[in-house]
């Protein structure tokens, strides 16, 4: 006896859904990246520092990044670049995905 069965329902739904996620992932993204530069502890002289602070998104999830140079360096003595702005967007991600 064969069944067939149309699935072209679930597909579409995933598809939501995986927008639904990314969406929402670019969101606590930019809110990431303007808490990084709120709450950065450090005297950014030339503003580069700060202006670095970015993140992606993917099917693997969110990433924070700085893009300059000398950000872990920075973060080496005891200065916020991204530590807590990767804590705070761990905290969003699970309200929204847990």
């Amino acid at each position: 006896m064969d069944v067939g069965f149309d699935f072209s329902d679930v597909d579409s739904f995933f598809q939501e859904e995986e927008a639904r996620v990314l969406a929402k992932e670019h969101e606590i993204g930019e809110e990431a990246v303007q808490y990084a530069k709120e709450h950065g502890n450090y005297k950014d002289h030339t503003g580069h520092l700060r202006a670095s602070n970015d993140y992606e998104v993917d099917k693997e999830g969110l990433t924070l990044k700085n893009e300059a140079e000398y950000a872990s360096f920075v973060e080496s003595k005891k200065f916020d670049v991204l530590s807590s702005t990767a804590l705070h967007a761990e905290k969003r991600l699970k309200e929204e995905f847990e």
